[in-house]
């Protein structure tokens, strides 16, 4: 059965008689009137179909050919003629050699981004971030770079309307947008920057690390791939570790901690005594810096008691990858966890849904549900796209993702399997800093079914018999990951 769906407003209709081009991308959003393109792109994509579709017609997009399925959808990687009189996609229908429609989408280039107006500070002032879903980067336009909590302080050097940059170290700097953080005064009247001494503890299946503070600091963490070690960065921090108590029976879980200090703060590393965790949680507060690790076993032989998040992406506004016939990335992913979740529950797993309607949900919101369910495994469902420039005939197939390197056994479990119960290609595995994958307290994993852009993975992922047997392989996938995680 293949689902159902209604071509949306945003379509470019060809003007003719007969068949029509129907343009799925480019396509201008609301108050738009040209699209634009980096300036820097000599080729890209475009993808629509034509309706109805009729054998023999040919079409063509600025003089050039484009191949046509047989029921007239198109995919094409064609170049950008920046020095043509009229800038736009000019296509064309012939019908027996008879034109039977034609279309032009106007686009030119993006205006270069205006450079950052900083204001450089004669003495660094103190700003407390004051939010629990702040992220900070390297630049204005950088990758992401530490996540705050909130009380976090930072030493702040330069200003601008929409943007703080930060001291993280000797050397090292990195900027927050003004919304997450106020000012609290000049940084050297907050001039206590100790971490001091530690204690381990056991709580049922949890671990908890404890280390005293004078605030709350930036935090770096990262994990070996077993799961055994962890390290901490904690920039701008002075180290004042006199000893680490062990309470009760928390030696028999964590081996050793060392710490050392550096130019640009304090370093700690945990070794664990056993390959246990689940996942953990980084907190720091104006008086405690707290690490918790998650050890309860997760090995077993089916999916009974385990509770699995199932995140369909996107949802109201928010359509998400569209396909050249026009199927929605959200509405196709919506049905393939309503038939997941049937066969998760018969496997025994007990599965929460994010969303079960066509509603949008906030990023931060969706991971914060999970948290709420205490999960075992969350899975983010999608359908996967390119950007602009890129060639769409260099990628095909399944991709998965996760961040957190305890993640990792997940995706590769679950990519495998899909690969094995499909007919769809390897897309690989990717470690990628997405919002939904970003969560330490649980594998998280964000899977990326197949390319809604090319015509023949938009029918697969538009037909329930295959979203079953994909959901084969990810509940396969699910299986081998929980029979091969490390046991208490």
């Amino acid at each position: 059965m293949v689902l159902t769906h209604t071509l949306a407003a945003f379509l470019i209709f060809a003007t003719g008689y007969g068949a029509e081009i129907l343009l799925i991308y480019p396509r201008l959003e609301s108050g738009q009137d040209t699209f634009r393109y980096p300036a820097n792109l000599d080729s890209t994509f475009v993808f629509g179909h034509i309706a109805p579709s009729e054998p023999g017609s040919q079409l063509d997009f600025n003089g050039i050919p484009v191949d046509l399925t047989e029921d007239g959808a198109f995919l094409a990687y064609l170049p950008l003629f920046w020095q043509a009189e009229t800038l736009g996609w000019h296509a064309s229908l012939t019908d027996r050699g008879q034109r039977t429609s034609t279309l032009f989408f106007p686009f030119a280039a993006q205006a270069e981004p205006e450079p950052v107006d900083w204001t450089a500070l004669e003495q660094a002032a103190a700003f407390r971030v004051g939010v629990s879903n702040a992220h900070t980067r390297t630049a204005v336009g950088g990758s992401y770079y530490f996540f705050p909590d909130s009380g976090t302080m930072l030493a702040v050097n330069k200003v601008s309307p929409n943007w703080l940059e930060f001291e993280a170290g000797p050397g090292l700097a990195g900027v927050i947008e003004r919304r997450y953080a106020d000012s609290v005064g000049m940084w050297q009247n907050w001039t206590a920057n100790f971490i001091k001494n530690g204690e381990v503890s056991v709580q049922q299946d949890t671990i908890r690390i404890l280390f005293e503070t004078d605030w709350a600091f930036l935090t770096e963490c990262r994990t070996d791939p077993a799961g055994r070690r962890f390290t901490i960065g904690i920039p701008g921090a002075v180290c004042a570790i006199d000893r680490v108590h062990y309470v009760g029976p928390a030696r028999e879980f964590v081996e050793d901690i060392s710490w050392r200090q550096h130019s640009w703060g304090t370093e700690l590393d945990i070794n664990l005594a056993m390959q246990i965790t689940h996942g953990y949680s980084l907190t720091a507060s104006a008086t405690a810096l707290r690490l918790d690790i998650y050890a309860k076993s997760v090995e077993a032989k089916s999916l009974r008691g385990k509770k699995i998040v199932l995140d369909p992406g996107h949802g109201g506004t928010a359509d998400g990858a569209i396909g050249p016939r026009g199927f929605k990335e959200k509405d196709v992913v919506l049905v393939w966890s309503e038939i997941l979740e049937q066969q998760l529950r018969k496997a025994g797993a007990d599965v929460f849904r994010t969303r079960t309607q066509d509603v949008a949900i906030g990023l931060h919101d969706r991971v914060q549900m999970a948290r709420w369910q205490n999960c075992d495994a969350f899975l983010s469902l999608h359908g996967n796209a390119l950007p602009d420039g890129e060639n769409p005939f260099s990628r095909r197939g399944c991709g998965t993702y996760y961040y957190q390197t305890l993640s990792r056994p997940l995706a590769e479990s679950i990519q495998r399997e899909i690969l094995q119960a499909t007919s769809l290609g390897d897309d690989g595995v990717f470690d990628a800093n997405f919002a939904v994958v970003r969560p330490t307290d649980f594998p998280a994993v964000l899977i990326e079914a197949a390319y809604m852009m090319h015509p023949d993975e938009e029918l697969k992922l538009a037909d329930k018999e295959f979203l079953h047997t994909l959901s084969r392989g990810v509940v396969n996938g699910l299986l081998d990951y929980f029979r091969n995680a490390p046991a208490r």
